[in-house]
């Protein structure tokens, strides 16, 4: 989504791209080793802790362009599993977190990279939405907005983007 971005909104190009993990970028550019950084996960909420500065919401951007929702993951498996009860699964999974946040919370706080219950509770409320439990028209959309561009760019091979539909 960045390089669709840049592709936009940044005429002479980004220069150079430092792949790191998500969890040095904001040091990194607060201490002068990168000029900007593009932050994910719970980072969205606390990079004005480290002293930096929000150039561009790639989410805003995203849903102001396309008017569709930001296709932020997917869950993948092998073509020979049953995808239709891989998706009930992944939806029950999700209906009893809503249903029971405190099951999951030690295990959440235990893998986030900002350990505040307030951050990962944002985090949480903000990604795992309606759109987790049932993708719908829109999501697919999204998702195929997204490859779409994607492949215009040359950033991933051109497919028929049908074949993703349950």
């Amino acid at each position: 989504m960045f390089r669709l971005w840049a592709a936009q909104n940044v005429p002479g190009g980004v220069g150079e791209i430092v792949v790191m993990p998500f969890h040095q970028i904001m040091p990194a550019v607060r201490d002068g080793h990168i000029d900007a950084g593009l932050v994910i996960h719970e980072a969205r909420f606390t990079y004005p802790s480290y002293g930096l500065t929000m150039l561009a919401d790639l989410g805003k951007w995203w849903e102001t362009d396309t008017g569709l929702p930001i296709p932020l993951g997917a869950i993948i498996a092998r073509r020979t599993l049953d995808v239709n009860a891989i998706a009930d699964w992944a939806r029950a999974s999700v209906e009893y977190a809503w249903a029971h946040p405190e099951a999951s919370r030690e295990y959440v706080l235990a893998h986030a990279q900002e350990m505040s219950p307030e951050v990962t509770d944002a985090h949480i409320n903000l990604y795992v939405n309606e759109f987790t439990r049932n993708l719908g028209e829109d999501g697919y959309a999204a998702v195929e907005a997204l490859l779409g561009r994607a492949a215009k760019e040359g950033l991933v091979p051109a497919f028929d983007l049908a074949a993703l539909r349950l």
